[in-house]
């Protein structure tokens, strides 16, 4: 089990502190930390000086890997403009002459969650530029549909009539999480063959929990996939530009998860 952090958090003083505090402390979980600067990567300037302060102090952490937002209005925008913001986080490190100025791959948000051919050249287009990409370290492609239905996951041809096999990870499930509770979605999303491993799950207006019971809900995500992010913040259009309270919390837990499969 690993963090997924949408870090659309403005990093002024102190505000990205908590996670270089947890991938230290942590050092057994992975993280997964998408940028978005500009709502993409700033096209036409660079990200301002905080962002170039910031940004390669996360390269000091082996467990930390990080992403360009890239969104592509679920292939309506045009190809030309996705590759364009692609090669800007590209050219990121030649610019600024800061050899830890870069990111490791792309996160595609608003990716369809349907199969339509000219949408899987579309994305396919996209995850072979991200891979040449010379500055990034090893071209993660990650997607995001925000909801892939499970009829879809527990379908026999699923690998063939989806968008799975042109990524790393792919966000299945992001909703609420009253949503993620409701047995008539749970149950099937936790029926899928496909590698967790390939797959993340985010919550959003999650309620304050107890420990107990926040183990509890880390346990049945992983039922689903590898990669998670909770956040109890509940303001429409914020819950990923402030670092959830329970951010700590639910690092200590997924590290706690980690030790427990070690020893088991």
């Amino acid at each position: 089990m690993s963090i997924l952090l949408p870090l659309y958090v403005y990093p002024s003083a102190g505000a990205w502190d908590p996670l270089y505090a947890a991938a230290k402390a942590h050092q057994n979980v992975d993280f997964t930390v998408v940028l978005n600067p500009c709502s993409g990567p700033c096209m036409g300037s660079l990200p301002d000086e905080l962002y170039l302060e910031e940004v390669p102090k996360l390269q000091a952490y082996p467990n930390i890997r990080t992403l360009g937002y890239v969104a592509t209005n679920y292939t309506d925008k045009d190809i030309e403009s996705v590759l364009a913001e692609i090669n800007t986080y590209d050219n990121w490190q030649k610019l600024t002459g800061i050899t830890k100025m870069r990111v490791d791959g792309i996160f595609l948000d608003e990716t369809p969650s349907t199969y339509d051919p000219d949408s899987y050249e579309y994305l396919k287009i996209a995850g072979q530029a991200v891979r040449q990409c010379t500055s990034f370290n090893g071209g993660f492609v990650a997607h995001n549909p925000g909801l892939i239905s499970p009829e879809i996951l527990n379908s026999k041809t699923v690998l063939q009539e989806s968008y799975l096999n042109l990524t790393d990870m792919t966000v299945v499930f992001e909703e609420t999480f009253e949503n993620w509770l409701d047995k008539d979605t749970l149950d099937p999303l936790q029926e899928h063959k496909i590698r967790r491993s390939k797959l993340a799950v985010i919550l959003h207006s999650v309620p304050n929990l107890s420990n107990q019971v926040l183990e509890f809900v880390v346990d049945q995500v992983e039922e689903t996939a590898d990669w998670l992010y909770l956040t109890n913040v509940t303001e429409t259009d914020q819950y990923y530009h402030s670092l959830t309270p329970m951010f700590a919390e639910l690092v200590t837990v997924v590290d706690g998860g980690i030790a427990r499969r070690r020893k088991g």
